[in-house]
């Protein structure tokens, strides 16, 4: 497969899907919504079945996020993309705002009205965004509102499926290190810093430690998977169900695996 940078985007079904998203929050009593552009892993290329904001808004570029009011809407991009921003969004429904100069804090604190309840995934932002966005709420009746289930998974009727994890092993002479080799020093780590485990959500970090690789998001290879490294040099890892059940043998009795949901 062969990377074209070409971006297929459609402004006219922005205003339609808004309508839907607007919707979905009145059901669920939301004032407003926020909508970023990441996965749980916060990592930054994602799956197509991660792409809720440029399916939302029409807007490709790699950084971004939406906040979504009842009687507004605003895409905020960095610098290099203020130019892009304008040719893929209908203009008429979603505004432009210039981020990080305008932060997301000020711009609800003025937009949003009485106690607004913004809803958010809670899977989707750090808890250091949320942290700093209920800081700077703190002043205002708004107030941030976790949401059992996306409301753009719950109105996207052709989202791409989930991606499939299909993994593979990375030779151990290319890797130069064993997962239990690896496992072990990381343990020695815990043990010295007086921790009982790590968690472990970047899917790079949990390709290089257990050799392995996939090919869940184009030209990335690594697996969307998640891991808990433990003190005594034992690993848990998350995955899809029946996920490189094909290479189990490969992870020994060091590396437990588990059904995502349960992570």
């Amino acid at each position: 497969m062969f990377q074209t940078f070409d971006a297929s985007t459609s402004p006219d079904q922005g205003p339609p899907r808004l309508k839907a998203l607007r919707a979905a929050m009145a059901a669920e009593g939301l004032d407003g919504f926020l909508v970023p552009r990441a996965d749980a892993h916060q990592g930054e290329y994602v799956a197509p079945c991660d792409e809720r904001l440029a399916w939302l808004t029409g807007f490709t570029g790699s950084a971004g996020f939406a906040a979504v009011l009842a009687d507004k809407a605003g895409v905020f991009i960095d610098g290099r993309y203020r130019t892009q921003v304008k040719h893929q969004v209908d203009l008429g429904h979603f505004t432009p705002v210039n981020w990080p100069e305008t932060k997301l804090g000020a711009w609800l604190n003025a937009e949003a009205t009485g106690a607004a309840k913004i809803g958010f995934d809670m899977w989707l932002h750090t808890s250091d965004e949320i942290s700093t966005l209920n800081t700077a709420l703190a002043d205002s009746e708004a107030m941030l509102w976790p949401v059992e289930r996306n409301l753009i998974d719950a109105i996207w009727e052709d989202r791409p499926e989930p991606v499939g994890e299909k993994i593979a092993v990375y030779p151990v002479e290319f890797a130069g290190e064993t997962h239990e080799e690896k496992l072990v020093r990381i343990a020695e780590i815990l043990t010295e810093a007086g921790e009982g485990c790590a968690v472990l959500t970047l899917p790079d970090s949990i390709a290089w430690l257990l050799n392995i690789r996939g090919e869940d998001i184009p030209h990335n290879p690594t697996p969307q998977v998640f891991a808990i490294v433990h003190g005594d040099g034992t690993c848990d890892r998350f995955t899809a169900p029946g996920a490189a059940s094909d290479i189990a043998g490969h992870f020994g009795d060091k590396v437990r695996l588990h059904d995502k949901s349960g992570f």
